[in-house]
């Protein structure tokens, strides 16, 4: 697909797989629509599956030099348009459930329903030093120590934030291959610092009452590392009315990739539950 330009500010790269259901994955941070390949590409054997670079990712460029989540809950309205999509389903992974959170509290009509996968609403119910707003402190630690891509390497590759201990100890090989799916299109230095901002100093905690689309919080019950995202899981799902809480057992924060059978099955089984929305 070729790159759009879109009134919200961003040169867009998109795809677009299969047809039904429109479906909209919204990744990481820094992560490119590449990391959805080959894993989660299945999900259009039945639904109209739609991936993108967000803006100061991978292909994509924006033309504003300051990232908020706002700005990237925008370009996928925008993307919708363009694409003349009413509304979709949405599931965003971390950050990208944060975005998928922003546009479902601005925009609940262009909303099916909402996966939040391994993501929270902000700083808010974070503990400590990290409820700090800004670019946290132990990150620009690492990556002044390691360097940029080291950096990311051992939090993707080298720890269990992604992946649990024993799926790396056993497959290093598949370890390797996702970074070297993600990396060439994984946002720079200067792009990701501007996307950690973003991250940290967007804050909907207050506004999670307001949620009127159905929604389902998607966490691996290992993923309680540095940002708990189970603990951030357990706060959401108290605050959205009728929200679900599903663990993923044996998991960490990698799942779609550690897991991409069984995080397929849930994602499918959720859409098909809310199609007629």
């Amino acid at each position: 697909m070729p790159n759009i330009n879109l009134p919200s500010g961003a040169n867009l790269y998109y795809e677009t797989h299969g047809q039904g259901e429109p479906l909209v994955l919204i990744p990481s941070t820094g992560f490119s629509a590449e990391a959805w390949k080959p894993s989660q590409l299945p999900l259009a054997e039945s639904t109209q599956l739609i991936i993108h670079d967000p803006r100061g990712c991978g292909r994509s460029v924006a033309a504003q030099g300051v990232c908020t989540i706002n700005q990237m809950a925008n370009d996928i309205v925008a993307l919708l348009d363009h694409l003349k999509i009413p509304s979709a389903h949405l599931c965003g992974h971390s950050m990208g459930g944060r975005i998928g959170l922003e546009m479902a509290l601005n925009f609940p009509g262009r909303v099916k329903s909402l996966i939040l996968a391994a993501s929270g609403s902000g700083q808010v119910p974070r503990p400590g030093a990290d409820c700090v707003p800004g670019l946290p402190h132990w990150l620009v630690i690492r990556m002044v120590e390691k360097g940029f891509e080291k950096a990311l390497r051992e939090e993707y590759c080298d720890t269990s934030a992604f992946f649990t201990d024993d799926y790396r100890k056993q497959n290093p090989a598949k370890i390797e291959a996702f970074f070297q799916q993600v990396w060439p299109t994984h946002a720079k230095v200067s792009e990701y610092v501007h996307l950690i901002i973003a991250r940290h100093n967007w804050e909907a905690t207050h506004r999670l009452g307001d949620v009127k689309v159905p929604t389902l919080i998607l966490i691996g019950d290992h993923d309680s590392g540095r940002s708990n995202h189970l603990a951030q899981a357990e706060a959401v799902k108290s605050r959205i009315p009728g929200a679900e809480l599903q663990l993923l057992k044996g998991q960490s924060h990698g799942f779609f990739w550690q897991a991409p059978e069984e995080t397929n099955q849930v994602i499918l089984a959720w859409v098909k539950r809310y199609r007629a929305l």
